[in-house]
């Protein structure tokens, strides 16, 4: 018979956690990999039997979300590291919008253009510094949220922020991004 583990305190299952979370580990792993499937849903494996080793170590079990989101990050960033390879993800996020409507041809090919470049200019990002922009701009992670999730220092992710953005703007690209 399979060992049946639960998180402390809550008592809840690796599968009611699995049933629970699977769904937003998946999502989080496919925007971050770049919305390739086959590699998102590797990852959310990993997640899980990363959680099973996990579970009875767990200091926040009700925090389970917040666990789950900074190992999918960083699962997704080693992996990423390995690859060199995020051009995937920044095409599903700027194709996004362009599935309204039927739009005119020239708005898909301004589009299309907008995010070619717009990938390109990512893809000359460090990994880290790609990670960090990402999450700023596209998960709205504030800067403190980033340095919690990647195990950084606060002013570590302020540099990396800036780094990027300094060189997105050099690319000719505008970054609005007045949080902190």
């Amino acid at each position: 018979m399979a060992e049946r583990r639960t998180l402390p305190a809550s008592g809840a299952s690796i599968e009611a956690c699995y049933r629970a979370h699977h769904a937003d580990v998946y999502r989080w792993s496919l925007r971050l990999c770049s919305g390739r499937r086959a590699l998102a849903e590797d990852i959310t494996q990993d997640v899980f039997l990363k959680l099973f080793g996990a579970l009875e170590r767990l200091e926040r079990p009700e925090d389970l979300g917040g666990w789950l989101y900074r190992v999918t990050v960083n699962l997704t960033l080693d992996r990423l590291r390995r690859e060199r390879s995020w051009l995937g993800r920044f095409s599903t996020l700027f194709s996004a919008g362009l599935t309204e409507e039927a739009p005119a041809l020239d708005r898909l090919f301004e589009g299309k253009e907008a995010q070619r470049k717009a990938m390109e200019i990512m893809e000359r990002l460090p990994p880290k510094e790609r990670v960090v922009l990402s999450m700023r701009l596209v998960d709205d992670q504030s800067q403190r949220e980033i340095a919690a999730v990647l195990g950084l220092s606060e002013g570590y992710v302020s540099k990396l922020l800036s780094r990027a953005t300094e060189q997105v703007k050099r690319e000719g690209w505008e970054v609005d991004d007045e949080r902190s």
